[in-house]
């Protein structure tokens, strides 16, 4: 688990029994792995569609794809737990 988790709490018992909690949200947290899995492989499927290249701005569309990419990555390292 990251320590951005618990950066904000003050005492250790406020950090160990967040700490806990998010432990006890593994399986809550797995099936958001997974839904983020489904939306990257959409994600995927449009990206490497060559009708993409017949839409105006298609390089801006790219370039938000990439963006979104990269925030599922953050999203994917804040929430494994086990690291």
């Amino acid at each position: 688990m990251i320590t951005a988790w618990t950066k904000n709490l003050k005492t250790d018992e406020e950090k160990e029994r967040f700490k806990n909690s998010i432990l006890g949200s593994k399986t809550v947290l797995r099936r958001l792995q997974e839904l983020l899995n489904e939306v990257e492989d959409d994600l995927d499927k449009t990206e490497l569609s060559t009708d993409i290249y017949d839409k105006p701005n298609w390089d801006y569309r790219q370039a938000d794809m990439n963006g979104f990419r990269r925030a599922l990555k953050t999203v994917r390292k804040i929430i494994t737990i086990d690291q």
